[in-house]
């Protein structure tokens, strides 16, 4: 068998035949391995001189074939958009290359009748224009409207022109560099008198055809797909090419015939011309923009206020078939970057009616700030111009047929709706539910922002009117639609209007009554009040019908009534969140209902297809866990079994899916406790799967997994199981390796040391150094004070545990890993820099709290064993090189302590060293006063105020059990009440390690020493003696 490998790129040299050759290759082979070489090959010739010409050059050869065509553009606009900028890459398109494919861009769309490679040609023009245009290539637009004017009666060469123009508009209206801005404003004037003529021009040709029958349809087509070009850009131009368009005479015009061809359009619409509908939805998009980005200049253009009500006028007749209308659906198609709105032209229509009416609400109530420098004047004039119109646009009687008209036509069921739940259950209500930009494209939707923004802001007009419908709900002959529509408003109005309506009573004399209704197209009405219920329970729910909201969402979850579809499932299963995240949310009243709903939410979940769905159900399941706490033990086993098929039946958000099994056993552990080891076999290799670092599940489920590894350690009493000790190595490395999860994984450690002591000090003592080690270096205080306390830990277990062999063998480990040696090191840099003074002062590279946190370390390994340590130090140096400089840093830390604890663990730690023996007596002898001092400062700290000569950390209570300790609080407590801070008073110790320093060094040396005290120092301790 051959298994040569052809050798791609660098084998041909770039020419327009062996270019032409790849790109065939690459666009149509059917052998994937010619096509992946010839793919390879075009990249690697990225980086020639004149690659990018000669991909030109191929474009704009019509006798090629149209896929060597396509991929020839398309890997223009990818250069472009990669190597066009000089600065971004080493491979940049030179100047040269530049200039010679910018003579011929516009060639490309005016010369070229596929309008699909004319379209990418010309967002490879926008996309140059927009890098280079007023600077590298200042005459783009000139030589444009040049092109324009010249092929004004050809409309084919005119198409493309128009659509190149078109593109530029597009890019340079999105740039917010201030000279692209400029550079477009200054050539808007005469793009919109050129633009205007042809729109003028052309609508009077296919206007005179269409009316008259004058001329022939192939031309009135063409001339009506250019109009429509044109004043797609036109429209643009006013929104982006002018700072006031209200004071440009020529916006004004066109406001005005944009108006006025509305409503002649409107009535010549019909199906055998669609772009007539395209241009009335350009006039609509046209007011919608101006209203949105120009509200001032919206509101002082004429006749606004009148076309605003026009709108509504357009709505409220459609409002009247808008039950039997088909609906707008969103549609993508092949090659299409954003998908198509398909639907009836009127409905479309309704829809920009009802997004016109938002953002006049906006203009009229929320007008958006605005950081754009304008003077008082400006200002002003903006906002009496908004003030004029307000009352114009919103009388009252307005606002109440418009609430009308909403509620009791625009919101209710159609039977469209219906037949896309019926065609795809699943798909329809995932799109139904999310809380994206669905009011954009869809009527309902925007008709229910549109209400709540009346609401919102003429609650005093409409809250009579709607509590009278509210009330008609009780109405035994009202139709499921019109039932639903009702519902759908008092949902919509919970949070504005609970204080004046109650929901108590209407949830139990008809909500639930008709939660319990089997007719036809019952289901629509349960879907309704699964939802209303999630609407209101947030808001105010009575106590006394928690009890029956439950049984309502038990109800219908019920997969054996039919009349439960998968639709009404998950609409309960979504909305019952609100329920059990609300603050009144009763465990106990719920107990009866949990064995059914836990069991529907696993059932739903594993049985659901669309992903997202599935994510949605599962976080309701957690959110419940939580809140039933300890009483999910007796249900945990139905949870987990149903979990190893979740988390390996994962489909296209596989990861987010298993994010969410890893936050339910996050869950059930935090609720059940010491009774979750009983699920450590499924759970931890889990863990360690998400744990692996290099892998993409390590990339998106560490976070989730650390944290469940956190709570399962934080439950689990000693001795910690095999399977938990196995998986110590892996937090120890990555807190040795300072990753973003360092603040985790010392506290993971930090349980490890609590609760299996044993095996951390003998199976992993170095390992645990080193990453103890790396913590204390970080840069957080928070993770370096933690980090200081789990060493201290580990410190006082290593002698609790192994005396003082265990313990000498940890200070040989600090030793030998470098620890010790680091600390030091550390130390003694900032010695040095306190040595120097003036503006030239060295700088030390610890800060004040890595300095604390290290001779807390040092105090509490001299507190243990003092001979260890200063054997320690010996190893190190000369003990009494070293000791004047670390003696002179340790009692210059004393005053740098906040913590009481700290300063008496130091207390103790350089006291214990009056113990030893010559050299190191006469050392500390030497340092006496410092001792002194130091002494009294920290005694001062520990005695109470209230009772001087009490060493108040002494007399602290020990703190009592509770329910909720975990297994670590019990050990940490235990620690914390056998500390030697706790049991050592310390005016005592210091007293009788002195009297043993006079001993050691005979009387008389140590009369000399006391002699030679500073006398303030001496009377300073001498006051705390007689305290005491």
């Amino acid at each position: 068998m051959n298994f040569s490998i052809e050798v791609p790129g660098a084998a041909s040299p770039l020419n327009r035949v062996e270019l032409c050759r790849a790109l065939q290759s690459a666009s149509s082979s059917q052998d994937h391995h010619k096509r992946q070489a010839a793919v390879e090959q075009l990249n690697f010739w990225q980086s020639y001189p004149e690659f990018y010409p000669i991909l030109q050059d191929a474009f704009l050869d019509n006798t090629l074939p149209r896929e060597i065509r396509f991929l020839a553009i398309i890997q223009l606009k990818n250069g472009i958009d990669s190597c066009w900028r000089l600065h971004t890459v080493k491979n940049a398109i030179q100047p040269p290359e530049k200039a010679r494919i910018r003579s011929n861009l516009f060639r490309g769309s005016i010369e070229e009748p596929d309008s699909q490679l004319a379209s990418h040609n010309a967002l490879v023009v926008s996309k140059i224009v927009r890098i280079d245009f007023p600077l590298a290539w200042p005459d783009a637009l000139e030589n444009l409207i040049t092109e324009i004017r010249a092929m004004r009666d050809n409309d084919q060469q005119l198409a493309g022109a128009l659509l190149i123009l078109l593109r530029i508009v597009k890019e340079l209206g999105t740039a917010r560099l201030l000279k692209s801005q400029q550079a477009l404003q200054a050539a808007t004037p005469e793009l919109v008198q050129v633009l205007g003529e042809i729109y003028e021009a052309k609508t009077a040709l296919w206007l005179n055809y269409l009316s008259h029958g004058q001329g022939d349809e192939q031309s009135a087509m063409a001339a009506m797909g250019n109009s429509l070009t044109a004043f797609r850009t036109l429209r643009r131009l006013m929104v982006v090419g002018y700072r006031f368009p209200h004071r440009e005479e020529v916006v004004r015009q066109v406001w005005a015939f944009s108006q006025s061809q509305l409503g002649q359009l409107l009535n010549m619409v019909n199906e055998k011309y669609p772009a007539l509908g395209k241009h009335l939805l350009q006039f609509t998009k046209l007011h919608i923009d101006m209203a949105h980005s120009h509200p001032a200049s919206f509101a002082a253009l004429p006749n606004s206020a009148e076309l605003t009500h026009s709108y509504w006028k357009l709505v409220a007749e459609f409002s009247l078939v808008f039950d039997q209308s088909e609906g707008i659906r969103q549609a993508g198609s092949s090659g299409a970057t954003k998908s198509r709105a398909e639907g009836p032209l009127l409905e479309k229509l309704a829809l920009k009616g009802l997004l016109l009416l938002r953002a006049c609400i906006q203009m009229a109530h929320r007008p958006v700030q605005s950081i754009k420098y304008r003077s008082k004047e400006d200002a002003a004039e903006q906002q009496q111009a908004i003030a004029d119109i307000k009352p114009q646009l919103f009388p009252d009687d307005f606002i109440a047929e418009m609430a009308q008209v909403i509620i009791t036509r625009l919101l209710v069921f159609r039977k469209a709706d219906m037949d896309a739940w019926e065609e795809d259950p699943e798909e329809w209500e995932q799109r139904e539910d999310s809380n994206g930009n669905a009011y954009e494209w869809e009527v309902r939707p925007c008709a229910e922002r549109l209400f709540l923004d009346l609401l919102t802001h003429y609650k005093h007009l409409l809250q009579e009117p709607l509590l009278a419908y509210f009330a008609t709900a009780q109405d035994p002959q009202l139709s499921i639609t019109a039932k639903e529509a009702i519902y759908t408003t008092m949902g919509l109005s919970a949070a504005l209007i609970y204080a004046n309506f109650n929901f108590g009573a209407a949830l139990s004399s008809v909500v639930a009554t008709d939660a319990g209704q089997t007719g036809p197209m019952c289901q629509i009405l349960r879907r309704r009040i699964a939802i209303l219920l999630g609407q209101w329970v947030p808001v105010r729910l009575p106590d006394e019908t928690r009890p029956m909201v439950y049984e309502i969402f038990r109800h219908f979850l019920n997969s054996s009534d039919p009349h439960n579809d998968i639709v009404v499932r998950i609409t309960a299963a979504r909305h019952f969140k609100a329920v059990v995240s609300e603050f009144g949310f009763d465990e106990k009243l719920f107990a009866p209902h949990a064995p059914i709903v836990l069991k529907e939410l696993i059932d739903l979940v594993q049985n659901l297809e669309v992903d997202e769905t599935k994510l949605a159900i599962i976080e309701t399941l957690r959110n419940l866990i939580e809140r039933m706490d300890n009483s999910i033990n007796q249900h945990s086993d139905l949870v987990i079994n149903a979990l190893p098929g979740i988390w390996s039946s994962a489909g296209d958000l596989g990861l987010m899916m298993k994010q969410a099994v890893l936050s339910i056993l996050l869950s059930l552990t935090v609720a059940m406790k010491t009774d979750s080891q009983r699920y450590h076999s499924l759970v931890l290799p889990l863990i360690s799967e998400a744990t692996q670092e290099g892998t993409e599940a390590y990339t998106y489920l560490a976070e989730e997994a650390l944290e469940l590894w956190l709570n399962i350690l934080q439950q689990s009493p000693a001795p910690l199981s095999s399977g938990l000790l196995e998986l110590a190595n892996v937090a120890i490395q990555q807190l040795a390796d300072q990753k973003e999860t360092a603040s985790t994984c010392i506290s993971i450690v930090s349980c490890y040391i609590l609760l299996a002591p044993q095996a951390m000090l003998s199976d992993h003592r170095q390992p645990l150094l080193k990453a103890l080690a790396a913590s204390l270096e970080a840069k957080s205080v928070e993770q370096v004070s933690t980090s200081s306390k789990h060493i201290d830990v580990t410190l006082r277990l290593a002698h609790k545990l192994g005396g003082d062999q265990v313990f000498q063998l940890l200070m040989r480990d600090m030793m030998d890993t470098g620890f010790f040696k680091s600390i030091l090191e550390g130390i003694h840099d900032s010695y040095e820099a306190n040595q120097t003074t003036g503006p030239k002062k060295k700088r030390s590279r610890l800060s004040p709290y890595h300095l604390t946190s290290y001779f807390g370390i040092l105090s509490r390994i001299a507190a243990i064993d003092p001979s260890t340590f200063v054997a320690m130090l010996e190893a190190v140096g000369a003990i009494d090189s070293v000791w004047e400089w670390l003696s002179s840093e340790w009692f210059a830390n004393f005053d740098n302590t906040a913590e009481p604890d700290l300063v008496k663990v130091n207390l103790l730690g350089i006291t214990r060293l009056l113990e030893l023996p010559q050299p190191m007596a006469g050392l500390v002898l030497r340092k006496l006063q410092d001792y002194l001092s130091a002494w009294t400062s920290a005694i001062h700290v520990s005695w109470d105020r209230e009772s001087p000569g009490n060493d108040w950390l002494c007399n602290l209570e020990r703190l009592p059990t509770t329910e909720w300790d975990t297994p670590k609080d019990i050990v940490e407590r235990e620690l914390f009440t056998t500390d030697p801070v706790r049991n050592v008073a310390s005016h005592a110790f210091v007293k009788e390690k002195l009297q043993g320093l006079a001993q050691i060094v005979g009387e008389q040396t140590f009369q000399e020493a006391l002699g030679n005290v500073d006398q303030d120092v001496m009377k300073a301790f001498q006051d705390i003696e007689h305290t005491a």
